[in-house]
């Protein structure tokens, strides 16, 4: 017969190893779990059993299913009791599917969904059945009845089986490209661990970095990035906390980027400073130094950016990057980005080392085939193409680039695409591309005190001008490159239109401003605070050429 106390030397009843075991497992508090297990060993048979479930679902919340095989495989048939004997043998199929043997362990998981509803099993235990079917299912990419599977566990209010359910309903909105979908879910499951008697954080974390990552993909002027509400995350012991140190990070990384939408600059600076400090590997460390030289040049912060990618790149000869994970690799693509403002020839070094990795990939990840991924490959892709010369193929990067963010609603990378469009030449350029003039709207509109404004600088402030927005959109192109120093024939050349056009266009746009010459021209533009993209503060209106 189990019991939950047991009598000390003095007589004074204490709780028993398996039930500190038990609580300890809950909160999530694995190490304690392990200590109170060993000291199971000369329990009644019962305790021992539960022992023996107890142990394996902590290697399983630990990632370690290898251990789990053979650990219950030889003990199966010890157990007794409908929901004990589905439970071993439901956790022990769980083990074999993610240790590796994908299809033997999706089998022997609907072995046991059959026997435990026809065994009529405690409902608890077939949710969870269920929920390891979706979890089958999802790594196979059948999403249709991942779906279903996990609609079934999350009906049943099972405590964190559900929150693990809907959990997995996000992740296949994610695969979907339903991004506002996800960010519902995942925000929802979030409310839900909050009444969960079980501890996870494991999970909890891995919905706080799918909240911050879809908050930052999503960003927008109806779309706010929700970093205070994430300081005081979830209660865990300090065991689980470290385990949870990469998502953390990932956590801070992300909430710099939406602190500097914000346009604040201490509370991204001290997010990335946390970020670094989290990275358990070098890796990692390479990743978080990475992401902070780009956050300091999203700052204007130049010198403190090229360190940080100096740094990054220090680190980068000391690492096997075949052997990383997938998401550790994604640190060669943000230094990448860093050095191509800082360091361009080790920009390319440092992208043909990514481009040349080998890659294992972890099916249990969405992010191997998250289009998100392939958004940022191509935007650094078409960055390495520029700084190359290849400016065609450049702008086709970026070009696909823009495509695939603004059908997905990655808006403010889809903005960045186009103004790095902007900044590609292309000898024979059409006049009705006009990427900037997009740009601007798209950052007047959504992120008006982000790193994107200040890429414009003085040419956003032209579109609140009554004279600037009372021109057609060609004589706003030509005004624009006037002010970058362009003579009549180069705008001609890039716009496709004769000098003749160009300078008919000019004489209208002198009309507009009340002057009578291009040098008048940038002093009234100076006074009216408008100015072109390359335009810096301390820039006085004698910038001008002979035309």
């Amino acid at each position: 017969m189990q019991t939950d106390r047991v009598e000390d030397r003095d007589g004074v009843l204490q709780p028993s190893p398996i039930a500190v075991a038990r609580e300890a497992y809950l909160n999530g508090d694995f190490a304690a779990c392990f200590a109170s297990l060993d000291a199971v060993a000369n329990a009644a048979p019962a305790d021992r059993r539960e022992a023996l479930l107890l142990r394996a679902r902590a290697l399983l919340r630990q990632h370690q299913p290898e251990e789990v095989v053979p650990l219950l495989g030889p003990a199966l048939a010890s157990f007794i009791g409908v929901d004990e004997a589905c439970t071993a043998r439901m956790l022990h199929a769980v083990a074999v599917m993610r240790a590796g043997s994908l299809d033997r362990g999706f089998d022997l998981v609907f072995e046991v969904d059959a026997a435990a509803r026809s065994l009529c099993a405690h409902r608890t235990i077939r949710a969870e059945i269920a929920y390891w079917i979706a979890y089958g299912y999802w790594l196979r990419r059948d999403y249709a009845n991942a779906l279903r599977q996990a609609a079934i566990a999350e009906a049943a209010r099972a405590d964190v089986v559900s929150v693990r359910a809907a959990s997995l309903r996000g992740f296949v909105a994610v695969a979907k490209e339903r991004y506002p979908e996800a960010l519902a879910l995942f925000c929802s499951a979030l409310d839900s661990y909050g009444a969960c008697r079980e501890r996870d954080p494991d999970l909890v974390e891995r919905i706080l970095v799918q909240i911050a990552s879809l908050e930052l993909t999503l960003r927008s002027g109806v779309v706010p990035g929700t970093h205070a509400s994430r300081a005081d995350i979830v209660r865990m012991p300090a065991s689980a906390a470290r385990a949870c140190g990469i998502f953390r990070m990932q956590i801070a990384a992300l909430d710099a980027w939406l602190y500097a939408f914000d346009g604040d600059r201490p509370n991204a600076y001290r997010n990335v400073r946390i970020a670094e400090d989290l990275a358990p590997t070098v890796p990692w460390r390479m990743w978080a130094l990475a992401n902070r030289a780009n956050i300091a040049l999203a700052f204007g912060d130049a010198v403190i950016g090229a360190e940080f990618a100096a740094q990054a790149l220090e680190l980068v000869e000391s690492v096997d990057w075949n052997a990383t994970a997938d998401e550790e690799r994604v640190g060669l693509l943000f230094l990448t980005e860093a050095l191509a403002v800082s360091d361009p020839l080790a920009a390319v070094t440092v992208w043909r080392r990514y481009d040349g990795l080998t890659s294992n990939v972890d099916r249990s990840l969405v992010s191997s085939a998250d289009i998100r991924l392939w958004i940022i490959e191509t935007f650094v892709r078409g960055l390495v193409y520029r700084i190359s010369g290849e400016s065609a193929q450049a702008r086709e990067a970026f070009q696909a680039t823009y495509d695939a963010a603004e059908r997905v609603g990655y808006l403010w990378r889809a903005t960045l695409a186009l103004i790095e469009l902007d900044a590609t030449p292309m000898p024979l350029s059409r006049r009705e591309h006009f990427h900037l003039e997009k740009a601007a709207r798209h950052v007047t509109e959504h992120y008006p005190r982000s790193f994107l404004a200040r890429r414009l600088g003085r040419w956003l402030d032209a579109r609140a001008d009554p004279i600037y927005a009372s021109l057609a959109r060609v004589p706003r192109e030509i005004l624009r490159r006037l002010l970058d120093g362009m003579s009549h024939k180069e705008i001609a050349a890039l716009m496709g239109l004769s000098p003749g056009t160009v300078k008919n266009y000019v004489v209208s746009i002198h009309r507009k401003f009340g002057v009578a010459s291009t040098p008048q021209l940038f002093v009234a533009c100076h006074r009216r605070g408008i100015g072109a993209p390359s335009w810096t503060e301390g820039d006085s209106p004698d910038r001008s050429r002979p035309c």
